[in-house]
């Protein structure tokens, strides 16, 4: 959703057994700042007797996080209650829970792991008129990356150059780790286990306008660094000169 400020992607899941409700008003994101038109939407048993569930398949060592998020999508009756306790394999994780009119979001505190399935059961209490509901869920996985991250000042350049000139393509999360998702036209350096470097930038035909970025002066390792087929102007700068690694310009 263009609308995520965080640039999640949000898709349906139909569960058997399940009806779409929704509403028409804006959902006022809360603190979880999930688009009104995630939440705008839910599922709920299709019988008023039944509840929901949940399941997730994978192996005992993966490590996750999870965040449910609610929100009451229809308006009930003077008489009428929604009302429900969350479980996770068998064990209550939350509740006696009912659903405000704005986004709510019930998070794993810490990681979870050492199982192979993971059941998420959503039921109805005793005074509850209405069966359970639920509009969205993420789960994240743990990745644990051999290099800890880019040096600190070389990802701060590199991310000030990507403002300076409004880059986007792939130059998203860390510039260099994991390996396999290196920015484009970037070369990097993992000598040093505590931190990758960056020792070349090709931005050659990048559509690039203004002056060269004084943020490149903090490349400080940079061996190579190609700006050519663009529209740069003013003069070359002379900290290029003072880079002590620079030798193909």
């Amino acid at each position: 959703y263009p609308d995520d400020k965080y640039d999640r992607i949000w898709y349906t899941r139909p569960l058997p057994g399940t009806r779409v409700v929704r509403t028409p008003n804006t959902v006022s994101p809360g603190l979880s700042n999930v688009p009104s038109r995630v939440m705008s939407t839910a599922i709920t048993p299709t019988l008023s007797t039944e509840n929901i569930s949940l399941m997730l398949n994978t192996t005992v060592t993966d490590k996750y996080f999870f965040y449910l998020h609610f929100a009451e999508v229809e308006i009930l009756k003077s008489n009428e209650t929604r009302e429900f306790n969350i479980y996770l394999n068998g064990e209550l994780w939350d509740g006696p829970f009912s659903p405000p009119a704005y986004t709510f979001r019930i998070k794993s505190s810490i990681i979870v792991t050492g199982f192979s399935k993971y059941i998420f059961e959503i039921n109805k209490t005793l005074n509850s008129t209405l069966p359970p509901l639920i509009n969205a869920m993420e789960v994240y996985s743990v990745k644990e990356f051999q290099l800890q991250q880019t040096e600190d000042q070389d990802a701060a350049a590199i991310w000030s150059i990507k403002s300076t000139y409004g880059l986007k393509g792939n130059w998203q999360g860390d510039p260099c780790i994991p390996r396999a998702f290196l920015w484009k036209g970037l070369g990097c350096d993992y000598s040093d286990p505590q931190a990758a470097k960056i020792i070349s930038l090709n931005l050659s035909s990048s559509g690039l306008s203004g002056e060269i970025a004084t943020a490149l002066a903090n490349l400080t390792m940079l061996e190579s660094l190609d700006l050519s087929y663009n529209n740069l102007t003013g003069d070359v700068p002379e900290f290029l000169a003072q880079q002590d690694h620079l030798r193909i310009l």
